[in-house]
């Protein structure tokens, strides 16, 4: 069983990291950007690890919607490589906001990006199965279609009772 009393804080995020997600170990290397690096080469790095979030969270949702509803084989659902993405783009902004901001940018962190590691990789996993389950059901149960049913049933009866 994984020991989650040693989460990847912010002092550990230079060398290798271990994060804790769902009780699987994963480890990222992470090294501090280049002294040299330009304000907007900082910048696109953040807006390229933002957008890798991103994807991120959009393949773990594709990978829950083949595991629970199209019943994929074990082997072909793949949490890990999506997970071990949005570590590191989770650590790489953790050190990207501070640098840009020490230049002279203005780079400000969004609310996911306040939480810890492991507490943000658990939160895109659970948001990636919720948002699976309200689509399926969402199309199984139209509301728009019984939205308009309804409509025409209130119609009907007033119809029926003015008559």
């Amino acid at each position: 069983m994984a020991d989650n009393s040693s989460n990847a804080l912010p002092a550990n995020y230079a060398g290798t990291v271990r994060v804790t997600v769902r009780e699987r170990d994963y480890y990222v290397h992470m090294s501090a950007p280049m002294p040299m690096m330009s304000l907007d080469d900082l910048e696109k790095a953040l807006a390229v690890n933002r957008q890798m979030i991103k994807d991120s969270q959009e393949k773990m949702r594709e990978m829950f919607l083949l595991e629970a509803f199209e019943y994929a084989a074990p082997w072909a659902v793949d949490y890990e490589s999506p997970t071990q993405n949005a570590i590191q783009a989770h650590l790489n902004i953790s050190m990207l906001i501070p640098l840009i901001n020490l230049k002279g940018g203005k780079a400000t962190y969004e609310k996911p990006e306040t939480l810890n590691v492991q507490t943000r990789l658990e939160l895109m996993r659970n948001t990636a199965e919720k948002a699976v389950f309200m689509d399926h059901h969402m199309n199984k149960h139209n509301t728009v279609n019984a939205a308009f049913g309804i409509t025409l049933v209130v119609l009907l009866l007033l119809s029926l009772t003015l008559i």
